[in-house]
């Protein structure tokens, strides 16, 4: 394992043919206060180092640095969050969307799924170094369409699936759509292989409804044991009531009290802001457009209900 210091935090990551590359930023654990980690490189300066690990190397990389949990989602369901109380647990570090894993994944892949798996390893061994104790890492929605590639990685690691009403979801993304999504329903879209294999979408929102079917789908050709639920309308007791002992984490009475302060508050303002969370499900579902709804109906809604059927059958 590279022996830099260990407050190196992995800030991106670029798979080559030499082997990975991962810049590093001189940024502590108890940074990472921000609702993404992206967020926090941005905030804090830090020296920026790059260490190169081998491409042979990598397929070597252990799998017992697993974090304590991953957070899978459907995107604007609640996973934020989630990810912003157990913060609050005060002896476990949340790294947050990281870039790095995102650029190991992204399509097109350009190494091998057995590469990829150490490429994941080998990076979940410089989020634990840097921890220097449990550790949580919540992904990228459309992460979730690769977690099987995830889990492979760290085949140890219970995990959890947030999810919401499909018609609530893809309203919100239609409203405010990230990068990733801005030519959604194209079939050049990076994810149209995993999402509309057959470029069949009619129009943005049937991509959306193709997306979080796609992602329950996904998560259905996992091992449900090491899985774990969470329904939006849980929140904010799921964390502590049920996610918290899944991951091995304990929530004592003061910082159920902490979760329980920070869950009144808009989980996506930055550090220091102190905006009040206004809840939005019945706006968004007025909001809805017929075919939007029909689309969710069609193909996203099913996926979901089986899913949850599974999971409730255990």
């Amino acid at each position: 394992m590279y022996p830099g210091p260990a407050f190196e935090l992995p800030a991106r990551a670029a798979l080559r043919p030499e082997g990975l590359f991962l810049e590093l930023r001189d940024i502590g654990p108890g940074e990472l206060q921000d609702p993404f980690l992206q967020h926090t490189v941005q905030r804090v300066p830090a020296r920026a180092s790059v260490v190169q690990i081998r491409r042979r190397d990598v397929l070597g990389a252990p799998a017992d640095v697993a974090p304590a949990g991953i957070i899978f989602h459907v995107g604007r369901c609640g996973s934020t969050l989630v990810s912003q109380l157990l913060k609050q647990q005060g002896q476990v570090v949340v790294y947050a969307e990281p870039l790095a894993v995102n650029e190991i994944l992204v399509p097109p892949q350009p190494w091998s799924r057995a590469e990829l798996v150490g490429a994941l390893r080998t990076l979940g061994g410089f989020f634990a170094r840097h921890a220097g104790q449990p550790w949580v890492l919540k992904l990228s929605s459309w992460n979730t369409l690769y977690c099987d590639v995830v889990t492979e990685a760290f085949p140890s690691a219970p995990w959890a699936l947030c999810v919401r009403d499909p018609v609530e979801v893809c309203v919100s993304l239609l409203e405010r759509r990230p990068g990733w999504l801005r030519d959604a329903g194209e079939p050049s879209h990076r994810f149209a292989a995993v999402v509309d294999p057959q470029r069949s979408s009619q129009s943005v929102a049937e991509y959306l409804a193709r997306l979080n079917a796609a992602c329950c789908r996904a998560i259905g050709r996992l091992d449900l044991a090491r899985g774990t639920l969470i329904p939006y309308e849980t929140l904010p007791d799921a964390v502590w009531d049920t996610l918290a002992a899944r991951f091995g984490l304990r929530v004592d009475d003061a910082a159920r009290a902490r979760m329980l302060l920070a869950a009144r508050s808009d989980s996506k303002a930055g550090v220091g802001a102190t905006e009040v969370f206004v809840p939005d499900g019945a706006r968004k579902r007025t909001a809805s457009p017929l075919a939007l709804r029909q689309a969710v109906d069609a193909l996203a809604r099913p996926e979901l209900e089986r899913l949850a059927a599974r999971f409730a059958a255990r």
